[in-house]
């Protein structure tokens, strides 16, 4: 049975992206890009970050543990993609 490649930063950008555009700003993804801060400027609450995580986690198969959650991996949409491709490879 063939398996789905592994996806790109790119990919994985996307769809987080479309994710947090979604499920915080009802649909809107415009200014929401790669650097947007996400929980310093209110738009993901620490709720939200969980929500994060559990789509996160279905979504890629990937684990992300108590010790993953900082500001660092969870602010941006570059930190939740960094974050996500070091648990895929």
């Amino acid at each position: 049975m063939p398996t789905e490649p592994t996806p790109n930063r790119a990919a994985i950008l996307g769809e987080i992206r479309t994710f947090i555009a979604n499920w915080f700003r009802e649909g809107r993804e415009s200014d929401l890009e790669p650097e947007t801060p996400l929980v310093t400027s209110g738009i993901v609450d620490s709720a939200g970050v969980v929500e994060v995580v559990e789509f996160l986690e279905s979504r890629f198969g990937v684990r992300i543990t108590d010790s993953d959650i900082s500001l660092r991996n969870c602010n941006t949409l570059l930190g939740w993609v960094e974050l996500v491709a070091s648990r895929l490879s």
